[in-house]
């Protein structure tokens, strides 16, 4: 029974095991992306309070480019539209940035954050 009881237990181990190892390997792309998005979003956002102007362009520069990408895998035109809206917004984020302007680059930043809920918005819609 005893032997019974650890066979069981082995294999329901083995099975966890090699469903976790599967999960891990196929990692989705959109989901990878939106981690990204979310690490860079994080990044600038501790530029802005801690008025580091390098912080916030390198993550600007990583969405716009994070954002062109996107836009080439997706012909939807209105999802085009709100990449373009997020295109833009990085765009001026990086501007900012150079200029050293924080207030500029925190209007762009609250730009950029409504574009990305909204482009959520449509993609759940779809």
């Amino acid at each position: 029974m005893r032997i019974w009881n650890l066979f069981v237990a082995c294999a329901i181990v083995a099975i966890l095991v090699s469903a976790q190892s599967s999960q891990s390997e196929d990692p989705q792309p959109p989901a990878i992306d939106m981690q990204q998005k979310l690490e860079y979003s994080k990044i600038i956002l501790d530029g802005l309070v801690t008025e580091d102007f390098d912080k916030i362009r390198q993550g600007a520069k990583a969405l716009n480019q994070l954002g062109k990408r996107k836009w080439l895998e997706n012909e939807s035109a209105s999802y085009r539209t709100q990449n373009q809206v997020f295109w833009f917004t990085t765009g001026t984020l990086v501007m900012a940035a150079e200029a050293k302007n924080i207030d500029g680059a925190t209007l762009s930043y609250t730009q950029m954050m409504h574009s990305c809920v909204n482009c959520h918005k449509l993609i759940r819609r779809q």
